[in-house]
């Protein structure tokens, strides 16, 4: 119970902090507009040269895709490995350790804080206007689609959240985390069908994002598809399955890097 009130005013905070100070939003908002509206006309424009059909896709399935995946990235979650470096460099986390509450409890909770405001209401405007420009397809108005694509987006943001965490936690260890960052995130963003929708990828790759963690914390943007009405169960098990051996690696790491900090020369 004094977890989750912990996690509730955290997560008050944060919004009410965002609600004062908008800056946040607005720079979100430029950047998805900036990002994936662009990337939207230009496959637009190419499905329409193509007949209006690339590799039996539509447009309206790839732009759905692909806006999954932006919508996603607003919420942040890859920037807690950043901020768990900026913790372990300025000797904050010092501190953090000797509080009554878990590091990684208060360092997750905070980053979804962060980015929930940003995200709730860039996504719901953004799924309006995108829904009245180039409709919906058939696959989001089925009953199960809405409680899977729930499903995945909560294993999708554990997994994230964890995939990231190993990360950061290399700072203990490692000084500069920036090259083990940017590997980890381009292959997220090219195995979670970010440029490129990932019912385009050629086979191989297909493969590759289904069964790595990299393409599973970002199966979000697969829900479109008419194929999720048959294998959801298949991808939510992998989502499960990289979620339980990252929660493993993270507890583990965690706690031999509580080994290396000394709190208050303890």
């Amino acid at each position: 119970m004094k977890g989750i009130r912990l996690a509730k005013k955290i997560i008050k905070t944060l919004i009410k902090d965002c609600l004062h100070y908008p800056s946040r939003l607005i720079i979100d908002t430029f950047g998805v507009i900036a990002r994936c509206g662009v990337l939207l006309i230009l496959y637009w424009y190419i499905f329409k040269i193509n007949n209006g059909v690339i590799s039996g896709t539509t447009f309206v399935f790839a732009a759905w895709s692909i806006f999954f995946y932006f919508s996603f990235s607003v919420l942040r979650l890859r920037d807690i490995s950043r901020l768990m470096m900026q913790d372990i460099q300025s000797g904050n986390v010092e501190v953090l350790f000797s509080k009554p509450i878990s590091y990684l409890f208060y360092r997750i909770w905070w980053q979804i804080g962060s980015g929930l405001y940003s995200f709730v209401v860039i996504t719901t405007l953004a799924v309006i206007a995108l829904g009245f420009i180039i409709g919906f397809p058939e696959t989001m108005t089925i009953g199960i689609f809405i409680p899977t694509l729930i499903l995945t987006f909560v294993c999708a943001s554990i997994l994230s959240l964890l995939l990231y965490s190993v990360v950061g936690l290399l700072s203990f260890w490692i000084e500069d985390i920036n090259p083990v960052f940017w590997i980890v995130d381009k292959a997220v963003m090219i195995l979670g069908g970010s440029y490129l929708p990932v019912a385009l990828f050629p086979a191989f790759m297909y493969k590759i994002a289904l069964y790595s963690p990299f393409g599973a914390a970002q199966f979000v943007t697969h829900t479109v598809y008419e194929s999720w009405q048959n294998n959801w169960y298949q991808l939510v098990g992998i989502q499960l399955f990289w979620i339980i051996l990252f929660g493993l690696v993270v507890y583990f790491m965690f706690k031999k890097a509580k080994q290396k900090v000394s709190v208050n020369g303890g």
